[in-house]
Protein backbone atom coordinates (compact mmCIF):
# COMPACT_ATOMS: atom_id res chain seq x y z
CA UNK A 1 0.00 0.00 0.00
CA UNK A 2 1.74 2.81 -1.29
CA UNK A 3 0.43 6.52 0.65
CA UNK A 4 1.17 10.05 -0.07
CA UNK A 5 2.39 12.79 3.41
CA UNK A 6 3.22 16.11 3.03
CA UNK A 7 6.80 17.09 3.44
CA UNK A 8 6.53 19.77 6.27
CA UNK A 9 9.62 21.49 9.21
CA UNK A 10 8.10 18.15 11.28
CA UNK A 11 9.30 15.39 8.89
CA UNK A 12 11.68 16.83 6.36
CA UNK A 13 14.28 15.17 7.92
CA UNK A 14 13.66 11.63 5.98
CA UNK A 15 15.46 13.88 3.51
CA UNK A 16 18.54 12.84 4.91
CA UNK A 17 18.00 9.23 3.91
CA UNK A 18 17.50 10.89 0.52
CA UNK A 19 20.30 13.00 0.18
CA UNK A 20 22.46 10.01 1.01
CA UNK A 21 20.83 7.89 -1.63
CA UNK A 22 21.11 10.36 -3.99
CA UNK A 23 25.05 10.76 -3.37
CA UNK A 24 25.50 6.66 -3.57
CA UNK A 25 22.82 5.87 -6.29
CA UNK A 26 20.15 8.38 -7.20
CA UNK A 27 22.81 10.79 -9.13
CA UNK A 28 23.30 8.09 -11.81
CA UNK A 29 19.58 8.15 -12.18
CA UNK A 30 18.37 12.22 -12.17
CA UNK A 31 19.46 15.78 -11.63
CA UNK A 32 17.80 16.43 -8.03
CA UNK A 33 15.79 15.42 -5.55
CA UNK A 34 14.31 18.31 -4.49
CA UNK A 35 11.28 20.53 -6.14
CA UNK A 36 11.65 23.65 -7.37
CA UNK A 37 11.10 25.52 -4.03
CA UNK A 38 10.35 29.16 -5.87
CA UNK A 39 7.59 27.91 -7.93
CA UNK A 40 4.00 29.37 -7.06
CA UNK A 41 2.35 26.27 -6.44
CA UNK A 42 4.00 23.08 -5.09
CA UNK A 43 2.67 20.02 -4.09
CA UNK A 44 5.42 18.03 -2.16
CA UNK A 45 4.92 14.61 -0.99
CA UNK A 46 6.75 11.83 0.59
CA UNK A 47 6.26 8.17 -0.65
CA UNK A 48 5.79 5.83 2.54
CA UNK A 49 5.10 2.08 2.36
CA UNK A 50 4.84 0.09 5.36
CA UNK A 51 5.15 3.30 7.54
CA UNK A 52 8.64 4.08 6.04
CA UNK A 53 9.33 6.84 3.88
CA UNK A 54 11.29 5.50 0.13
CA UNK A 55 10.87 8.45 -1.97
CA UNK A 56 9.39 11.75 -2.48
CA UNK A 57 6.87 13.37 -5.41
CA UNK A 58 5.84 16.35 -6.13
CA UNK A 59 4.14 18.43 -8.57
CA UNK A 60 5.12 22.36 -9.40
CA UNK A 61 3.61 24.77 -11.15
CA UNK A 62 3.73 28.65 -12.45
CA UNK A 63 0.71 30.40 -12.21
CA UNK A 64 1.44 31.31 -15.68
CA UNK A 65 1.95 28.17 -17.22
CA UNK A 66 -0.84 25.98 -18.20
CA UNK A 67 1.17 22.81 -17.06
CA UNK A 68 2.89 21.32 -14.33
CA UNK A 69 6.85 19.53 -13.71
CA UNK A 70 6.79 16.13 -11.79
CA UNK A 71 9.49 14.78 -9.92
CA UNK A 72 9.63 11.62 -8.40
CA UNK A 73 12.21 9.36 -7.11
CA UNK A 74 12.12 6.41 -4.98
CA UNK A 75 15.71 6.38 -2.67
CA UNK A 76 15.08 2.98 -1.06
CA UNK A 77 16.49 0.15 -3.64
CA UNK A 78 14.69 -2.66 -2.11
CA UNK A 79 11.47 -1.03 -2.78
CA UNK A 80 12.35 -0.23 -6.76
CA UNK A 81 10.28 -2.07 -9.99
CA UNK A 82 7.53 -3.00 -7.52
CA UNK A 83 4.95 -0.33 -8.65
CA UNK A 84 4.92 1.79 -6.23
CA UNK A 85 6.43 4.96 -8.40
CA UNK A 86 3.04 4.30 -11.06
CA UNK A 87 1.13 3.93 -7.49
CA UNK A 88 2.80 7.34 -6.18
CA UNK A 89 2.21 9.22 -9.88
CA UNK A 90 -1.40 7.96 -9.80
CA UNK A 91 -2.61 9.29 -5.85
CA UNK A 92 -0.65 12.39 -7.09
CA UNK A 93 -2.45 13.39 -9.90
CA UNK A 94 -5.89 12.24 -7.79
CA UNK A 95 -5.19 14.60 -4.71
CA UNK A 96 -3.69 17.51 -6.59
CA UNK A 97 -5.22 18.01 -10.27
CA UNK A 98 -8.36 18.74 -9.11
CA UNK A 99 -7.48 21.98 -7.52
CA UNK A 100 -4.83 22.36 -10.35
CA UNK A 101 -5.50 24.22 -13.54
CA UNK A 102 -2.98 22.40 -15.91
CA UNK A 103 -4.06 20.71 -19.23
CA UNK A 104 -0.82 18.84 -18.83
CA UNK A 105 2.09 17.50 -16.72
CA UNK A 106 5.96 17.69 -18.36
CA UNK A 107 8.53 15.52 -16.92
CA UNK A 108 12.26 14.90 -17.79
CA UNK A 109 13.65 11.37 -17.87
CA UNK A 110 17.15 10.30 -18.42
CA UNK A 111 17.22 8.09 -21.93
CA UNK A 112 18.68 5.34 -20.67
CA UNK A 113 16.54 4.98 -17.90
CA UNK A 114 14.04 2.23 -19.17
CA UNK A 115 12.58 1.61 -15.55
CA UNK A 116 10.94 4.88 -14.99
CA UNK A 117 10.25 5.52 -18.35
CA UNK A 118 7.93 2.22 -18.35
CA UNK A 119 6.26 3.64 -15.07
CA UNK A 120 5.68 7.13 -17.18
CA UNK A 121 4.09 5.34 -19.72
CA UNK A 122 1.91 2.88 -17.74
CA UNK A 123 1.04 6.01 -15.91
CA UNK A 124 -0.24 7.67 -19.84
CA UNK A 125 2.78 10.18 -20.26
CA UNK A 126 4.22 9.83 -23.71
CA UNK A 127 7.24 10.66 -25.42
CA UNK A 128 6.72 14.55 -26.18
CA UNK A 129 10.75 15.34 -27.73
CA UNK A 130 14.77 13.95 -27.18
CA UNK A 131 17.64 16.43 -26.79
CA UNK A 132 20.90 16.32 -25.47
CA UNK A 133 22.01 18.52 -22.42
CA UNK A 134 24.96 20.58 -22.13
CA UNK A 135 26.61 17.76 -20.36
CA UNK A 136 25.67 15.72 -22.95
CA UNK A 137 23.16 13.31 -21.18
CA UNK A 138 20.15 12.60 -23.49
CA UNK A 139 16.58 12.75 -22.04
CA UNK A 140 13.55 12.68 -22.98
CA UNK A 141 10.88 14.99 -22.38
CA UNK A 142 7.21 13.24 -21.66
CA UNK A 143 3.82 14.37 -21.04
CA UNK A 144 0.58 13.60 -19.87
CA UNK A 145 -2.52 15.24 -21.01
CA UNK A 146 -5.28 16.64 -18.63
CA UNK A 147 -8.68 18.12 -19.36
CA UNK A 148 -9.11 19.94 -16.37
CA UNK A 149 -12.66 20.06 -14.91
CA UNK A 150 -13.38 24.28 -15.52
CA UNK A 151 -16.59 25.46 -14.70
CA UNK A 152 -18.57 26.79 -17.74
CA UNK A 153 -20.07 30.73 -17.90
CA UNK A 154 -23.37 30.07 -19.21
CA UNK A 155 -24.90 32.47 -21.00
CA UNK A 156 -28.35 33.60 -21.33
Amino acid sequence: MVELEKVSKENISAYRRYEEAFQDDLKSYQSRIYPNKSCDILHWYHIKTNNDCIGSIWLEQNTNEDFAVLGIFIADRKYRNKGIGSQAIEKIKEICLPFMLVDKILLRVRAENIRAIACYKKCGFIEDKRYSKHNGIKVIEMVYHHLPQRKQLRLE
